[in-house]
């Protein structure tokens, strides 16, 4: 049966790096491409070509050490990443052996950018669960601060359903007595109730107004309540929140417990080596109307993974590569499953799962107010105080002082 389901929350960890960036116009807006420059064969954009020069020999200086006589295997990605930039932006300069050393630093940087987070699985764990930990904090505060709101508007929307009842029933009474003969005090009475009763029904309109509007959104239930958090981070913390989310049950504490990700989903991960520009997660937290709200399969978790813009500027196999190549733009992989259709995991599972690698709620510093906007983040404070007190962490130990005492 399928689910009665309210979209609650899309959370979007895009990725992005310091390198020269190569995205589509899809994603930043369609950008010139100065022709001119081209044709006069110069450097794409606003790069010289003694600009170009001090950039590859600066990265020729940092990947050998001559005193040493060592290579520095971390300069390895920016090798790739020039390599990948002026592939595409610079083809046009024919600059010689830079399709050779782009396949041979896309190979080095295979093996070496996934290991920078670990050698095996329990290594990647401990690493990524250092680097995410606050971003996985922040993450369960939202998806826990979000399933509240939802409790409580299906027990609002719960107790208008009894007093609607209950005015239906009253109203049929009073239509009953209306056919008895009364008094013109009672009909003022009456008048007065059934105004009131109109007021009330155009005050519970007006808070109807802030779903989405449909003459706007184009969704297919526009009546549903939608909350977005939208996550801009590193590459560093994209492949550790993947790390986290592969190998999180091989925890001590979570010994027994399946992974978050389903087998298919962990093999097509083992064989991704790269997490390009523009690669995001996403997790939606849908809610099951049809189940009781104590019960933990009411809100259940949907996790997808991009790779962003993983494709060689060397591939030229159709039209469209062509004329991608052409406008300097790479496409951005659309996002992929990580658990099989149908078995997704509760909100439950996913805060028990999380929960021994995500900074705590009450560790998170105060936010600091800048001088003069006092008045403008005043109520900061008592925001972040809200979402400690739903955080269900370390509660028995405050219990438990507070009967101490």
């Amino acid at each position: 049966m399928p689910l009665s389901a309210l979209e609650r929350v899309i959370f979007s960890l895009l990725g992005f790096e310091s390198q020269p960036v190569t995205l589509t116009k899809k994603a930043l807006g369609k950008t010139n491409i100065d022709i001119d420059r081209i044709a006069a064969g110069l450097p794409c954009g606003s790069e010289g070509f003694l600009l170009m020069y001090a950039r590859w020999k600066k990265l020729e200086r940092d990947l050998y050490n001559e005193r040493k006589e060592r290579f520095d295997i971390t300069q390895i990605p920016d090798v790739y990443d020039s390599c990948k930039y002026d592939l595409l932006h610079n083809a046009h300069l024919n600059l010689e052996g830079l399709d050779e050393l782009f396949k041979v630093s896309q190979l080095l940087a295979d093996g070496v950018i996934p290991n920078e987070y670990g050698i095996n699985p329990k290594q990647r764990l401990k690493i990524g669960s250092k680097i995410a930990r606050r971003l996985l904090g922040k993450v369960l505060i939202d998806l826990r601060n979000t399933r509240e709101e939802a409790i409580s508007v299906a027990e609002l929307k719960c107790n208008e359903d009894q007093q609607s009842t209950f005015k239906k029933s009253e109203k049929e009474d009073t239509n009953y007595q209306l056919k008895l003969p009364i008094k013109n005090d009672d009909m003022r009475r009456i008048s007065t109730a059934s105004d009131k009763s109109m007021d009330q029904d155009d005050d519970d309109d007006k808070e109807m107004k802030y779903r989405l509007d449909p003459k706007y959104a184009n969704v297919r239930t526009p009546g549903r309540h939608v909350r977005t958090r939208l996550y801009f981070t590193s590459e560093s913390h994209i492949h550790s929140l993947v790390n986290v989310l592969r190998y999180c049950n091989l925890d001590e504490s979570l010994q027994g417990e399946d992974s978050l990700v389903c087998q298919s989903a962990l093999e097509r991960l083992y064989k991704t080596k790269e997490l390009d520009y523009m690669s995001y997660i996403v997790l939606r937290m849908f809610e099951n109307t049809e189940v009781a709200l104590e019960d933990p399969k009411r809100f259940r978790i949907e996790m997808t993974l991009s790779r962003g813009a993983d494709l060689s500027p060397l591939e030229k196999n159709d039209n469209e590569a062509t004329s991608l190549h052409q406008e300097h733009t790479l496409p951005i992989m659309g996002p992929e499953r990580l658990q099989e259709v149908g078995s997704y995991p509760t909100l439950e599972k996913m805060e028990m799962m999380f929960r021994p690698f995500a900074m705590p709620a009450e560790d998170f510093p105060p936010p600091s107010i800048p001088v003069g906007f006092s008045g403008y983040f005043s109520k900061s404070a008592a925001v972040i105080e809200r979402l400690v007190n739903l955080w269900p962490f370390h509660k028995h130990d405050k219990q438990a002082s507070a009967n101490g005492k």
